[in-house]
């Protein structure tokens, strides 16, 4: 039996931990026995209701900690990962594998166990540009990229790093090893997504769909690379222009005070429908003309797939690993990573809604490529393999 330990920094309601959420029950099935570990116990990890009771999970905080503990803990996690795993209790004896399935800070902590390591990026890496206009403001840069520093070099120490695309590997490369190829395996898989299921759970009934419009959907979350300010300029732009439309945009925080002000400043309440989390979006993304993506960065978007799937065609930004979910423009509206090409493709689809019907036709080959057994089958190689490590 098999013990594996997998690192995630939450369980809310996202792409990569619905994924995960697949892999954790797929695992125990196969009767590995699986332990998550956690930052801390939140009640945001709705998703855990939907890990099997067989899976362990356990946290690095287990009561809420004060800011004080938290940057004592941070430190020592990045700049003594030893000693901060020792004193959380987390053993690599206990373990035959590690999976850190979302690159973080938290990677630092695996690092320096001897035991089969495996990191997940489902990110696009970046290098930070700072801005700085005070003493203290220097002294928090310089410790920040120390700690990055520190975390992005022990990437280096996994056996095998994953990326979720062709983007995010070459953004990876390029951070991490100035282009150049390592002697460690750097390998892309992309995600896949369960169908099964999704279909029955967009037939559920809504009835605040406007009638009569073009309808837009982003399904999102409070994150500087998601830009959702190019969807509201855009929205802005596209009403001043005298367009009828409507866009729904759900996620955390989507419907938080600051958003609703935001929207009322443009005059746009009658435009946009701000939605927060729901455990259920796809009755509207069914239901709804186009579905977007108008981030700056993105390693893949299940989203996105999850839309085709449902028959939706997609615009999105290109910003990464949406390129290769659309096949650089063969399976969805592929516009210019900014909020000028954000305008402009949702202008090009009012102006012309004979896309919808180009763009729509040929999703059952585009989610085709992102099958599911396909991508457990890959995933137990990597994982279960015998000669593997």
């Amino acid at each position: 039996m098999k013990r594996i330990l997998f690192f995630n920094d939450g369980m809310e309601t996202g792409g990569t931990e619905k994924l995960l959420v697949g892999l954790l029950n797929h695992l125990v099935a196969k009767e590995c026995r699986i332990t998550l570990l956690l930052p801390e116990s939140s009640e945001k990890n709705v998703l855990l209701k939907e890990i099997s009771e067989k899976v362990t999970v356990i946290y690095l905080y287990k009561n809420n900690p004060s800011h004080l503990i938290r940057k004592t803990g941070e430190n020592m996690m990045v700049f003594f990962p030893r000693i901060f795993a020792w004193w959380k209790g987390v053993k690599a004896g206990d373990y035959d594998l590690v999976v850190c399935f979302k690159e973080t800070f938290f990677a630092r902590i695996f690092s320096k166990m001897k035991k089969p390591k495996i990191l997940w990026i489902h990110n696009i890496l970046y290098r930070r540009e700072y801005e700085v206009a005070s003493f203290r403001e220097r002294v928090s840069v310089w410790l920040n990229k120390k700690q990055l520093r520190a975390v992005q070099t022990s990437y280096s120490c996994f056996n095998t790093v994953v990326c979720v695309s062709g983007a995010a590997r070459k953004a990876c490369l390029d951070v991490l090893y100035d282009g150049h190829m390592p002697e460690q395996d750097i390998r892309v898989l992309h995600n896949a997504i369960d169908f099964s299921g999704l279909r029955q759970k967009s037939k559920e009934p809504v009835s605040d769909l406007p009638q009569g419009q073009t309808t837009f959907i982003l399904i999102t979350r409070t994150s500087p690379e998601k830009r959702i300010d190019r969807l509201l300029n855009a929205a802005f732009r596209l009403n001043d222009d005298g367009y009828d439309f409507h866009i729904h945009i759900i996620g955390e925080g989507m419907d938080s005070k600051p958003m609703i002000k935001n929207v009322s400043e443009l005059g746009l309440l009658d435009k946009i429908t701000l939605m927060g989390r729901m455990d259920n979006p796809y009755p509207y993304i069914l239901q709804c003309k186009w579905s977007l993506c108008v981030s700056e960065r993105e390693s893949f978007s299940l989203t996105l797939l999850e839309s085709m799937a449902l028959n939706t065609p997609v615009i999105t930004t290109d910003c990464g690993g949406p390129r290769d979910i659309v096949d650089g423009g063969k399976y969805g509206l592929l516009v210019e990573n900014s909020g000028e090409g954000v305008y402009a493709g949702m202008k090009a689809v009012l102006d012309n809604p004979s896309l919808s019907v180009r763009y729509s036709k040929d999703l059952d080959k585009a989610i085709a490529r992102f099958d599911y057994q396909g991508w457990l089958n890959s995933v137990d190689e990597l994982l279960l393999g015998e000669n593997n490590y």
